[in-house]
């Protein structure tokens, strides 16, 4: 596809190709990947890319980040807020929509530099009258209450009247194409007039009643002036609409402008909304699409400057890359610390919206290193939830803080007991009461957010807070064997969740054991650099000596299981007594085939692994093992791990480069990049998955590009590019200063500092300041 097929509306405003991600064609098949592709965010909120017409496959959802809802559901979830996508054009009652009409032309295009959406249609309807649409969306990051849509609508062969629908549609629901789940989150509360123009729709969450509101207003243009007549606005059930008319002539231009505002009583009282909303849109009326597009696309310019990376020789996987980039960046809130990122993002609904351990270990790296005010808000909605986390250690039994394996809004465990499958059977869902290595993932995210951004303050007050909390939970999660004189973790379930429940595996023992050693050491280092801070901490946490100690004695009598008289790790207590089934075959996409063994077996009866999980452990923990256990565990687990996750792919890339399988790490990087491009799971159609976009920039930053910080903290670059890449660039924070890295085809790399005061870092084995 080409930017030479559209008018200069677009064709002037789209950047160069490897910016770009097309849909050349319509299959209404297609349409529900395509809406998760084409999602835009801001932050604050995310709209799927659904047609303005409607379509009949589709999910046209919009999430605000933060806004949950149980009801009858088993958690809570991102509620489906009213879409204000809908435009519908007619000409004589006849629906001008790409399912209404013969398809003469059709192109969508993500234009990731510029976060926005176009595309250019041309359609026959039944009596041959063609027209041309061209459009533009985006939702701006400059304001996050402006969303805004552009049509240029052309008849070809016909003159008459366009008649021109807006909606706002109050009636979305949650499951909208699967009848078993569905679920109304919202009533509706207002549906009138917005102002002397334009629609206004208010709906509130059915269980804490929090308001949200929606307002847009219409108008049409030609040669400059306002050409929209017979404006009415109607009420139909729970849509708000407003109509319009246009005057048309063959061959000439009109241009249809949708401005949208939203806001929830989290950023205004709710008698507020109405004005507040009435007010953002004059506004934004007032500043022009043209104005607020620049400015929402001169955000975007800034944080590409910070977050792009550049691969010169491999263009296609380039544009892969950026796609996983901009989804990730574009979903973070610089400025709201109570939300996080769930699991695909703002772009669907599966997971409910809902953060798990994927963000501290997954999409943190990306923050801390780019975004660190994103980076400090995520450690802040963690902090924020301690509480909680208390509550639900003290409900299960356990001492300190354990936080829920999916975490919503207040914090509580949102993982349901049970699951109930498509045809109605029922399971019982044992993750959240085995997966408890997520509370050792929120304790590693704050040493290594601390260790990237020197943010002391954080440390020595919330974060130690939490560190000491989390220790206090995986202690008392530990049992003492007094045979064996050791500590073990029974009934538990590490990252592989296709073995559940096992004992003492070998990630979270060791994660348990890392965590009360880190805090021993903090807590030492606090007392004698801060004492103030210490005292505030004994007083908020009520720590004791005879705890700290008991701390110390579990940590080194730690059970760390690993098969006798080799280097072999084992994943846990009895995985080497399973059957030793291997991978041998790999399809089309190079991804991994199950084995002929699992048409008869479980695959908990064998050593075949849902994903990373002894591997995991070395990428988070290299630098406490040798380079040939490393070596050897890796080439162990690679035959015998299927990913079935999304998280899995990447941390084998990493962990490939690390012991010279360069080849295979390569072929990793490929697969993540393109899982969803591509569908190559099959779901994305229920939302990009978010884990994969954060572990695809590790990939390149940590494994191909080299960057690490040594036991001393200090950074450390040494590249290992693949044969494909000539050069690659992109730039990070590090210690208040703002370096510019790039890697050439002969593994030499460079570093310039762009901003902030001179560091020292060991580049290609060489100390220097920078």
């Amino acid at each position: 596809m080409s930017r030479e097929m559209f008018s200069g509306n677009l064709r002037n405003r789209l950047h160069s190709d490897e910016w770009l991600i097309w849909q050349d064609q319509y299959e209404a098949k297609e349409n529900l990947k395509y809406e998760s592709l084409f999602a835009l965010s801001n932050g604050y909120l995310g709209i799927r890319g659904s047609h303005e017409e409607g379509t009949k496959i589709t999910l046209p959802y919009l999430y605000i980040n933060g806004v949950f809802d149980k009801s009858e559901t088993f958690m809570r979830e991102l509620s489906t807020l009213p879409n204000w996508l809908g435009i519908r054009l007619y000409v004589e009652k006849e629906l001008i929509g790409i399912e209404d009409c013969e398809i003469l032309e059709f192109s969508r295009v993500l234009d990731m530099k510029g976060a926005f959406l176009g595309k250019r249609v041309r359609l026959k309807d039944s009596k041959g009258r063609e027209t041309l649409i061209e459009g533009i969306r985006f939702v701006s990051r400059n304001n996050v209450h402006r969303m805004g849509i552009r049509l240029y609508v052309t008849p070809l062969n016909y003159s008459g009247i366009i008649e021109v629908e807006s909606i706002i549609d109050g009636t979305i629901i949650n499951f909208y194409d699967a009848p078993r789940f569905k679920v109304k989150h919202t009533y509706m509360t207002a549906n009138e007039k917005l102002a002397a123009d334009g629609c206004y729709v208010e709906v509130a969450t059915r269980e804490n009643h929090l308001h949200v509101g929606c307002g847009c207003r219409i108008e049409a243009y030609a040669d400059g002036k306002q050409i929209l007549g017979n404006r009415m606005i109607s009420r139909f059930g729970e849509q708000g609409v407003e109509f319009g008319d246009i005057h048309v002539e063959e061959g000439k231009e009109v241009e249809i402008v949708k401005y949208v505002s939203m806001y929830t009583e989290r950023e205004c009282p709710a008698y507020a909304l109405h004005t507040t909303i009435e007010k953002e849109i004059e506004g934004f009326v007032e500043t022009g699409f043209d104005q607020e597009l620049k400015a929402h696309e001169d955000v975007y310019k800034n944080m590409w400057e910070n977050a792009d990376i550049q691969i010169t020789g491999d263009d296609e996987l380039n544009r892969a890359v950026r796609f996983n980039i901009f989804h990730l960046m574009s979903t973070g809130n610089e400025h709201d610390d109570h939300v996080n990122v769930g699991a695909k993002l703002l772009t669907g609904e599966e997971y409910g919206g809902h953060a798990f351990w994927d963000t501290e270990l997954f999409m943190l790296p990306f923050f801390s290193w780019v975004f660190p005010k994103t980076a400090q808000n995520l450690e802040n909605y963690r902090y924020h939830l301690l509480d909680a986390a208390r509550a639900n250690a003290h409900k299960n039994g356990y001492k300190g803080a354990q936080y829920p394996w999916e975490s919503a809004d207040d914090g509580t465990e949102q993982c349901p007991d049970w699951t109930i499958e498509p045809d109605g059977t029922c399971y019982r869902c044992y993750v959240a009461v085995y997966e408890h290595h997520v509370t050792a993932a929120v304790a590693y995210g704050i040493y290594n957010y601390v260790k990237i951004t020197q943010d002391m303050d954080f440390l020595y007050s919330k974060g130690a807070e939490i560190l000491t909390e989390t220790a206090r939970f995986l202690a008392s999660r530990c049992e003492y064997n007094k045979e064996q004189d050791r500590y073990e973790i029974n009934q538990v379930t590490g990252p592989d969740e296709w073995h559940e429940p096992v004992n003492n595996n070998l990630y979270t023992n060791y994660l348990a054991r890392w965590n009360l050693g880190y805090v021993l050491s903090l807590l030492a280092s606090i007392k004698k650099e801060n004492q103030e801070a210490y005292d505030i901490l004994i007083e908020k946490t009520g720590l004791t000596e005879a705890e700290t100690a008991h701390w110390k004695e579990v940590q080194e009598k730690m059970y760390l299981p690993r098969k006798e008289g080799t280097r072999l790790l084992e994943q846990f207590e009895g995985y080497f007594e399973l059957d030793n089934v291997t991978i041998e075959k790999y399809d089309e996409n190079d991804w991994p085939v199950r084995p002929d063994a699992l048409k008869t077996k479980r695959a908990r009866e064998t050593q075949i692994n849902k994903q990373a999980d002894v591997v995991m452990l070395l990428h988070l923990m290299g630098n406490e093992f040798d380079e040939e256990t490393i070596k050897e565990n890796y080439a162990y687990y690679e035959k015998r791990t299927l990913h079935g996750s999304s998280l899995s792919p990447s941390i084998f890339s990493v962990m490939g480069l690390k012991v010279g399988d360069d080849s295979k790490a390569y072929r990793y990087l490929r697969r993540a990049a393109f899982i969803d491009l591509l569908n190559m799971q099959g779901n994305t159609r229920e939302g990009i998955h978010a884990a994969n976009t954060g572990g695809v920039w590790q990939t390149i930053v940590f494994g191909f590009a080299g960057v690490a910080q040594r036991e001393d903290g200090m950074l450390k670059v040494h590249p290992n590019m693949p044969k494909e890449w000539q050069g690659l660039t992109f730039r990070l924070h590090y210690r208040g200063a703002w370096l510019e890295i790039t890697a050439d085809g002969s593994n030499q790399a460079k570093v310039i500092r762009l901003a902030g005061e001179p560091v020292e870092a060991e580049i290609n084995g060489k100390v220097t300041t920078i």
